[in-house]
């Protein structure tokens, strides 16, 4: 079967508000998580590219970088003013971890990186990420030369934060823990994608709840450990019965799923694992909804033939 090619995006899709954000953390949580961006590589103004914020205590730990990850935390801080927004202030903005690098979780990285500091952060950005970090920030440093300079020794520069706009990298080669403080002890666990030698989901363990991100990927590797008696599991979901009209991937159903399914996880795959792994929250996020026309639900009501348990559809300014 030869599907149709379709349209690089879907303008009924662009065209479909998810809703406002919502509050869903329990009452008295500790450690809550911030979607700072629901979307994909698809540009849609409803969602911004994938991201996060885990908030635990007074401190901020960001994930991945996606595309207007800038205005995605001012919209989560603006969402709940009372309940967040000084934990997305800029000068909170010191932590961040890349599950992988793909271009739609690492674009906004400049952003992340320099505007923070251009509205006070004062000591240099910290990056863990997969192998290939370091050159990736070290090249960004070259390229935004010009901006270094003039905001460093140009008229009005903030000569106590002369440092800040360096960064410091971590880069993580191996599964197991890759942070730890006071607040929170932070493991990476690579699971398979696509041909990456290194990609994490990230397990955050505080004092009263496990939250795990498990950015892009198959269940195959370590995912298991990521995953396991989470209290929340931030997971994509990806539509199988709509494949054969997906943008990318071949020009057959056949050549569509066998690359798809390399890099992403089935909806049944997903309902299996994460009843397995006794996951007490399901949030998806970075959602492929291939109808045409668009139906926003399509999707949910897809996976929901799989899965009984608690799960919400993500949306940007949404905090658990």
């Amino acid at each position: 079967m030869t599907p149709r090619r379709g349209t690089p995006w879907l303008l009924s899709e662009i065209g479909f508000a998810p809703g406002p954000p919502r509050y869903l953390a329990p009452e008295g949580a500790k450690a809550r998580a911030v979607v700072l961006g629901s979307g994909g590589v698809t540009p849609n103004p409803h969602r911004h590219g994938p991201g996060a914020a885990v908030i635990v205590n007074d401190t901020t730990y960001l994930i991945d970088a996606g595309e207007g990850i800038w205005r995605g935390l001012a919209w989560a801080a603006a969402s709940h003013p009372e309940l967040i927004a000084e934990h997305l202030a800029p000068h909170r903005l010191t932590t961040l971890f890349l599950t992988h690098l793909h271009s739609d979780h690492t674009i906004g990285l400049p952003a992340v990186w320099l505007m923070p500091w251009a509205y006070g952060r004062e000591v240099p950005l910290e990056v863990y990420g997969p192998i290939g970090t370091r050159s990736l920030m070290e090249h960004l440093e070259q390229a935004y030369q010009a901006d270094l300079q003039e905001r460093t020794f140009g008229p009005g520069a903030d000569k106590r934060k002369i440092d800040a706009h360096k960064t410091v990298t971590h880069e993580i080669e191996d599964s197991g823990t890759v942070y730890e403080d006071g607040n929170v002890k932070i493991e990476a666990f690579h699971h398979k994608h696509g041909n990456f030698e290194q990609n994490f989901a990230y397990r955050f363990t505080s004092q009263d709840r496990v939250i795990a991100w498990s950015g892009d990927g198959r269940v195959e590797g370590q995912l298991d450990k990521a995953a396991q008696d989470a209290d929340l599991f931030f997971c994509e979901l990806s539509t199988e019965d709509m494949i054969a009209n997906a943008n990318w991937g071949g020009e057959t159903v056949e050549e569509k799923a066998k690359t798809i399914w390399s890099y992403h996880i089935r909806p049944k795959e997903l309902a299996d694992f994460a009843t397995e792994m006794n996951v007490k929250q399901l949030v998806t996020m970075h959602e492929r909804n291939y109808t045409d026309p668009y139906e926003p639900d399509a999707l949910m009501r897809e996976f929901k033939r799989h899965y009984s348990g608690p799960v919400h559809s993500a949306r940007d300014g949404d905090v658990f």
